[in-house]
């Protein structure tokens, strides 16, 4: 552990670079998970501004269809912010001069003229946005309208195969939320052809993978109803209107909310629950019925009249004759139980003239609808016979038979029809999976690769730079060892000449001192006639012998000054006098007694002496060298 503490210490500069490269890989993964989750949480935003906000941080790759897909939910019931979004939109696509958001941009006025009902301009819109559109682009949008307008047209055949070519492009570009529109017009499709099984396991499929960070379509939950009670699945019609009620009750649209009382009253007369139907209708009087639903809602009326009073039931129709003449065709398809019970309590409740005017005005509808053409004429066979006119009951009922037989026929089909739509709609949803998943997994290779070599690379790159910095640790290691090293060596250098040029000193003045006693002596022995002069060269001799003996101890001196730190680390040694520390740090840096003697001007004993003085304070003996008390400096 400790050999691990000592190598990182020495090392810190490398694993500081390391870490610091790492913090940049982090980061780098934040940045990239942050832009994945910004598109998912920007669907739970409630304002235009807020949405903006987060688009204007992305990339034109991702900003499109983000804002495109939130554009769809503000137009559900937040009208100001949809066209504050759809402002920001057109701006940024123009300023960006991007061919592919000016396509997108044709198909949204498309779907706003869709929802209008201008079939001529959603042709129009449609035209401008496949000339712009970029090649190898992302046409799920464009397919996505062009189904809708085929279905509008009651091209269904060709609505459905734009509706596969924008299922595998919806596929092949992950977008889920167009995904998920195309399988509604799937539905509607199969829904117009009387495909009930089929219609509903589309839109069940639209239900159960609808993004859960969007609110759910109310429209979407009503259709799922409605096509259960159509199937006579009550119970379970009833429980999905349960489990979704929340949504219906909140629904702001009025067309929603319509769908949703008529199939809620429905469901309770098909369940026997008449005192909740009851008092559901007792809530909702005639006027504030829309036009759309009066007939559905006149057939529940009549069905708890039935339960309640049946003699009532003729008045009922009476009274609601009006409601009758305006959509004869919805009426004779869902109500006419209750108009031959009725002719029959009172042959002249309709009149045959305004009834064939009536029939008239809808055949091209009843031309479709062989059930509602031998409902007609079964009718006027009840009315005829209860007038007392056998002849022309007899015709009109022989019409109604071969309607019927045609419907019976008709229905087979219908059904047959219906079971192969239901096989055709599992093989293309086993068709959807495969491609989601052979996606899923090239993706999932994809980014396994990309990972597998960005991890290789990474750490290529970091064993790369770990030796270069080793490298550049050793070199820098190298090159302090070798200053250092430079540095003893002229530390050492310098010594030497010191010690040089002291012997030199010391030799010098020994010679001088020497010569000048020799001389004096000398002097002292010649006889001159001029003493004065004599005295005067003496006086000079030993002037410079006394120089020389006061310059001796300047090195000392020196030395002192230098390597004064000494007595910090032995304080005791601060007692001692300068003559005595002087001697002390020549012996300490090597120089022998007589040459101590020789600078300091004592005699040898003296020398001896004093060295005695200081290992008694020191507490050592004569084995301890002088010259360890430098290293130990």
């Amino acid at each position: 552990m400790n050999n691990i503490r000592i190598y990182i210490k020495k090392n810190k500069k490398l694993f500081i670079g390391l870490l610091g490269l790492l913090l940049l890989v982090l980061v780098w993964f934040r940045i990239t998970n942050g832009n994945k989750e910004s598109g998912s949480s920007i669907y739970a935003m409630s304002t235009a501004d807020s949405v903006i906000l987060v688009l204007d941080n992305m990339n034109q790759d991702q900003y499109l269809k983000v804002a495109v897909d939130k554009l769809s939910i503000f137009h559900l019931n937040q009208e100001s912010e949809y066209k504050k979004l759809m402002r920001y939109i057109s701006k940024r696509v123009n300023t960006d001069d991007d061919a592919y958001g000016r396509s997108l941009l044709f198909v949204l006025r498309g779907f706003e003229c869709n929802e209008r009902d201008e079939p001529d301009s959603v042709q129009y819109y449609l035209e401008e946005a496949e000339s712009v559109l970029p090649i190898g682009a992302d046409k799920s949008f464009y397919y996505n309208l062009k189904s809708l307008h085929m279905i509008g047209k009651k091209q269904f055949r060709a609505a459905k195969e734009l509706i596969n070519k924008g299922l595998s492009e919806a596929n092949h570009f992950g977008d889920i939320r167009v995904k998920t529109s195309l399988f509604n017009n799937l539905g509607t499709v199969y829904f117009y052809q009387s495909l009930f099984g089929a219609a509903s396991k589309c839109f069940t499929e639209v239900y159960d993978n609808y993004p859960k960070d969007e609110p759910m379509p109310a429209v979407l939950v009503n259709n799922i109803i409605s096509l259960k009670l159509a199937e006579r699945s009550y119970q379970s019609a009833d429980e999905f209107l349960k489990k979704n009620e929340a949504i219906l009750e909140a629904t702001k649209d009025p067309y929603a909310r319509g769908v949703f009382i008529i199939n809620k009253l429905q469901i309770n007369i098909a369940l026997g629950r008449w005192d909740q139907s009851a008092a559901l209708l007792s809530s909702m009087p005639d006027s504030t019925i829309l036009p759309e639903f009066r007939l559905e809602f006149l057939g529940c009326k009549l069905k708890q009249q039935m339960q309640v009073d049946q003699i009532k039931v003729t008045a009922m129709i009476k009274s609601h004759i009006p409601w009758i003449a305006e959509n004869y065709f919805k009426a004779i398809s869902g109500i006419n139980e209750f108009f031959e019970y009725s002719v029959m309590e009172n042959p002249d409740l309709f009149d045959l003239d305004s009834l064939s005017i009536w029939h008239d005005g809808v055949k091209f509808q009843l031309k479709e609808n062989m059930q509602a053409n031998s409902n007609h004429y079964r009718l006027m066979s009840k009315i005829l016979k209860a007038k007392g006119d056998p002849d022309r009951a007899y015709i009109a009922l022989n019409q109604s038979m071969a309607f019927e037989n045609e419907f019976i026929n008709f229905h087979d089909s219908i059904t047959k029809s219906d079971f192969t739509a239901k096989k055709e709609l599992e093989v293309l949803r086993n068709a959807q999976s495969e491609n989601e998943l052979e996606l899923s997994n090239r993706k999932k290779i994809s980014n396994y690769t990309y990972g597998f070599f960005g991890a290789v690379g990474i750490i290529l790159f970091l064993i790369a730079l770990f030796f270069w910095m080793k490298q550049r640790i050793k070199q820098g290691e190298l090159a302090m060892a070798n200053y250092q090293l430079s540095m003893q060596r002229e530390e050492k250098s310098q010594i030497q000449k010191e010690k040089e040029m002291n012997e030199r000193i010391i030799r010098m003045s020994e010679l001088v001192l020497s010569k000048s006693l020799e001389i004096s002596k000398k002097l002292k022995t010649i006889k001159t006639e001029n003493p004065q002069e004599l005295d005067s060269i003496r006086r000079d001799l030993e002037a410079m012998g006394r120089v020389e003996n006061t310059a001796r101890p300047q090195l000392a001196d020196t030395k002192i000054k230098e390597q004064g730190d000494i007595f910090d680390h032995y304080p005791a040694l601060k007692t001692l006098s300068l003559t005595e520390k002087r001697i002390f740090i020549l012996s300490v840096d090597g120089y022998k007694s007589k040459d101590i003697a020789a600078i300091v001007g004592v005699t040898p004993q003296y020398i001896h002496n004093v060295r005695s003085k200081i290992r008694r304070i020191l507490g050592i003996d004569n084995s301890t060298h002088w010259e360890s008390f430098k290293e130990k400096s």
